[in-house]
């Protein structure tokens, strides 16, 4: 007899469907009771694709009574009352969210269907959705004796959106400012708010007059609100792990340990809890391979929009600390850091007590994909296409130990580049950018983890095999790159791996804009000279 086939609920976000359709649902409810109990006005700052409207959807499932749904589940051990309150959820995640007009009338639609539900009676004075919400929750709070939830998801679709758009911007504003201040001049009607969003918008005017919402985004306690953990990996996904193992023929030991390479990472305090991207992993389990899910779910907009206009260097993003005060901040066109910790293209990699500062660094490899494919057509003037292409070409050339065809394609990347780019700011910089994007295209977000005591190589890549330590030198000889390797001990941390070290300098013409020669030095010290063919 066939087993029944496991439902791995892909973009689902009703709580009530994955219950009752048997889909996979990783029991969130012991955090969720503890937020409900300990808090009462609350904000969440989270990625896109990260399970925000499922939260909402359960906890909503909640203040509703329906206890059928969480049989098993271990908010049941802590609940026996199960009374019900009038929810108010609004999911402003639109498409329309950079429309005002659109925006407002999705906002009177839904209210007026509460309206209509509890009987609601407004006088012909009270129109703006503002005025009409804050009745709303007065209203039925009185009819029904009970207070009321009120759940907004994805606030900030309507800010980022319109963020280089500043009529709209202002528009969009004027219409959500006055409808939160409600959730603070109903309090008392209020028994539970959650408001949920990319952008860490709350200290600014948005929310002026809601400032009563406390932001759990970096508490402790919440850093798996969202998010997959290792072991609910483990615990959850037996079946979908086995499957990708039979598939890629390996253990399913290590395909937790690709499964965590690959989609793993995020972290979101200073705690040491790392989840991962839970749309990403569902995909890999629906889908029955390692694909590269949250690139095709959309790159943000305002991420590409905003970077175009930026005046920062890139390639210093990977392991920049930051305070939390500056990665709830509003990004500005020098400082894109809390855009890219917002939208997940960073995460929290370490936390000095100390300083009270965050070291940041790419998630993991699905995002440092994602990343590349962003910033190959945006400043190198590569297609996407092309440079996802060009990066699987450049990784295999690695992994069969093909140095010559990796010079060779990394060469004809670079011819690619338009003439403008070089133009832009120094020529140094161009080249310190490209070789960024080299490191996102081979798979390692930077030199190396760690800085040595006489500073770090350009690149260091590892495969099962091999570690390539990699320094390039502008306008200068192979020969001092490599020289710089040995002088300044940077293959060091890797003598007692076990895996072939090759140690290679490389040179680029800023003149003719290619690369001169590579010198590659193999584990048995034995150098020779790679020349490419610039066809």
């Amino acid at each position: 007899m066939n087993s029944k086939p496991i439902i791995y609920p892909v973009g689902w976000q009703s709580f009530q469907e994955i219950r009752t359709q048997g889909a996979v649902y990783v029991d969130k409810t012991g955090i969720i009771a503890q937020l409900i109990r300990k808090t009462r006005f609350v904000f969440l700052s989270r990625p896109r694709r990260f399970g925000k409207s499922l939260l909402l959807s359960t906890i909503e499932a909640y203040f509703q009574g329906k206890k059928d749904l969480f049989v098993g589940l271990e908010i049941s051990q802590y609940e026996d009352d199960w009374e019900s309150y009038p929810v108010l959820h609004f999911d402003l995640s639109r498409d329309e969210a950079y429309n005002p007009a659109k925006l407002e009338e999705y906002m009177l639609k839904k209210i007026n269907e509460y309206e209509l539900i509890y009987g609601v009676t407004v006088g012909d004075d009270v129109t703006s959705v503002g005025g009409r919400f804050g009745w709303l929750i007065q209203y039925i709070s009185q009819a029904t004796g009970k207070k009321c939830v009120i759940l907004v998801d994805e606030y900030d679709k309507g800010i980022q959106e319109t963020i280089n758009d500043k009529p709209a911007l202002e528009r969009n504003q004027k219409l959500l400012r006055p409808f939160f201040s409600q959730i603070k001049a109903q309090d008392k009607y209020i028994k539970f708010a959650m408001v949920t969003g990319v952008a860490r918008f709350r200290h600014y005017t948005l929310f002026s007059g809601a400032n009563n919402l406390e932001d759990i985004s970096f508490m402790k306690a919440y850093s798996a609100i969202c998010g997959i953990t290792v072991d609910e990996l483990k615990r959850y996904f037996p079946e979908g792990i086995a499957s990708l193992a039979e598939e890629y023929e390996e253990s399913p030991e290590h395909m937790v340990n690709r499964l965590l390479q690959k989609y793993d990472g995020y972290r979101f305090s200073r705690a040491n809890v790392h989840v991962c991207n839970p749309f990403s992993i569902l995909r890999a389990f629906s889908n029955n391979i390692l694909g590269e899910f949250w690139l095709t779910s959309g790159t943000t907009k305002v991420f590409i929009d905003f970077l175009q206009n930026a005046n920062y260097d890139l390639s210093e993003i990977n392991g920049i600390w930051a305070t939390e005060k500056r990665l709830s901040s509003l990004f500005d066109d020098n400082d894109p850091v809390p855009l890219l910790f917002q939208t997940g293209y960073l995460t929290i990699g370490s936390y000095n007590r100390d300083l009270e500062e965050y070291q940041l660094k790419i998630p993991n490899g699905e995002v440092r994909g994602a990343l590349f494919e962003d910033l190959a057509p945006m400043f190198l003037g590569i297609p996407s296409t092309e440079g996802a292409k060009k990066a699987q070409m450049l990784r295999s050339c690695l992994i069969k130990c093909d140095i010559e065809g990796f010079v060779n394609t990394l060469d004809s990347l670079i011819a690619k580049v338009p003439y403008p780019i070089f133009e832009k700011g120094s020529k140094e910089s161009a080249y310190h950018l490209i070789v960024y994007c080299l490191c996102l295209a081979v798979g390692v977000d930077n030199c190396c983890e760690e800085p040595l005591a006489d500073g770090r190589p350009d690149l260091v890549a590892f495969t099962d095999k091999y570690i390539y330590i990699i320094e390039f030198k502008l306008d200068k000889s192979a020969e001092s790159a490599l020289n710089q390797i040995d002088d300044k001990g940077y293959a060091r941390p890797y003598l007692n791996d076990g895996r072939a070290i090759y140690r290679i300098g490389a040179s680029f013409s800023s003149e003719k804009r290619n690369i001169g020669c590579w010198l590659v030095q193999t584990p048995s010290g034995e150098t020779y000279e790679i020349t490419p063919n610039h066809s």
